[in-house]
């Protein structure tokens, strides 16, 4: 391994510890009590090593906002890439328990994120949520009305949908039904019920 891919693990390497650092902070004491001298402490360095790498804490959720997008993004890349499924509305129940079960994975990181009050899950300064995510389940929303499977007022309802899985992800991540054996079975109805607004 050379120099410069030996720097690039341990940055990767430290920008763990402080991300972990920071979500065992705000998952204890609540967000406002998160600073870069709290995190430096817990993990034993200098915060000016911190700031090497994060000018601030909202650059700290930030940055975990864009690695649990990402891994979302990937899992639901990878299902459409796997799975042909017949009809518009399995798609979306399918993407839609892709979505509950990957922040569900991380439940440490999804409450953090969600503590912070930040509103980077939807990443937009307008009046209706967006990112690419919630276009492109907007779009299939618009096939499937097209398609006459789903009812013309689920136009543009995806951050509304979203929405709703995250108040469900969080109530499954702060009571650790997560862990529960029904969890797939909670997962699956709940994916129903929202299926059952929108399908004609």
């Amino acid at each position: 391994m050379g120099i410069k891919e030996r720097r690039d693990l341990e940055k990767v390497e430290m920008k763990r510890k402080i991300k972990d650092a920071a979500i065992e902070i705000i998952n204890q004491d609540g967000y406002e009590t998160l600073s870069i001298r709290k995190i430096a402490a817990k993990i034993e360095y200098s915060p000016t090593t911190i700031y090497l790498y994060y000018k601030d804490k909202a650059e700290i959720i930030t940055d975990m906002n864009n690695e649990l997008y990402s891994k979302i993004v990937n899992n639901v890349t990878d299902f459409i890439n796997e799975n042909a499924l017949p009809s518009i509305d399995m798609q979306v129940k399918e993407i839609l328990l892709v979505f509950i079960k990957s922040l569900s994975r991380e439940p440490e990181m999804t409450k953090a994120i969600m503590y912070s009050g930040m509103n980077v899950i939807f990443a937009n300064e307008n009046d209706i949520p967006t990112n690419p995510g919630i276009e492109m389940l907007d779009q299939m929303l618009a096939r499937g009305i097209e398609q006459k499977i789903f009812r013309p007022n689920a136009a543009n309802t995806a951050w509304m949908i979203t929405s709703a899985i995250l108040g469900f992800v969080m109530s499954v991540v702060e009571n650790q039904i997560y862990l529960s054996d029904k969890f797939n079975q909670f997962a699956d109805d709940f994916a129903e019920i929202l299926m059952g607004g929108i399908i004609y």
